[in-house]
């Protein structure tokens, strides 16, 4: 959990929106969804992180945008300190960022732990929720924006596609009995 709003994942990708245009943080809440439906971004979380981001100095108040019955909603836009934090935000993840270790590959340290039977019932379950994600994440995005502008979704395609190959391979390998397996029970 992140000390400061500032410091939330999601930062970099609102911040990288209102690159592209300012807008309300309802519209940023969408934009988020749509482009990267993985993340779930809540509407409260998002109008917190622009409070939080507009204290900050890199986001300021462009106007009030209002359609038909719906309330007015005040328009946000980068301002020169945004981007500058914005860019070098950029530029020092693309460095620096480690590559996490997940729940998933703490669990398959384990995996000799599971009965050989049982093991690659458990990996096909995890395989059929990444060929969902896999499915969820090509309907994403749109396709008028340049390549560039998506290119994270690329990657975290390439790399979901590569997950769901290893593991498929993996189940192959456990039931042809090609990887020993620990004797049952604890040792």
């Amino acid at each position: 959990m992140p000390l400061t709003a500032v410091d939330n994942p999601l930062t970099l990708r609102l911040l990288g929106l209102l690159v592209e245009r300012p807008m309300h943080p309802y519209a940023l809440a969408n934009a988020l969804n749509e482009r990267h439906p993985y993340l779930h971004a809540k509407s409260g979380s998002v109008y917190t992180l622009v409070r939080s981001v507009e204290a900050a100095g890199w986001v300021a108040p462009t106007g009030v945008e209002q359609m038909g019955n719906r309330p007015a909603r005040t328009v946000y836009a980068l301002t020169d300190r945004g981007w500058d934090i914005f860019k070098e935000r950029v530029r020092r993840q693309i460095r620096e960022a480690k590559v996490t270790t997940s729940a998933f590959v703490d669990a398959l340290a384990y995996l000799g732990a599971l009965d050989r039977a049982e093991a690659p019932h458990v990996l096909r379950g995890r395989l059929e929720s990444l060929e969902e994600r896999i499915a969820e994440m090509e309907r994403a995005g749109d396709p008028g924006l340049p390549e560039i502008t998506m290119i994270e979704v690329d990657f975290v395609l390439h790399q979901m596609r590569a997950e769901a190959e290893w593991i498929r391979a993996l189940i192959a390998r456990i039931e042809r009995d090609e990887l020993a397996w620990p004797a049952e029970g604890r040792t």
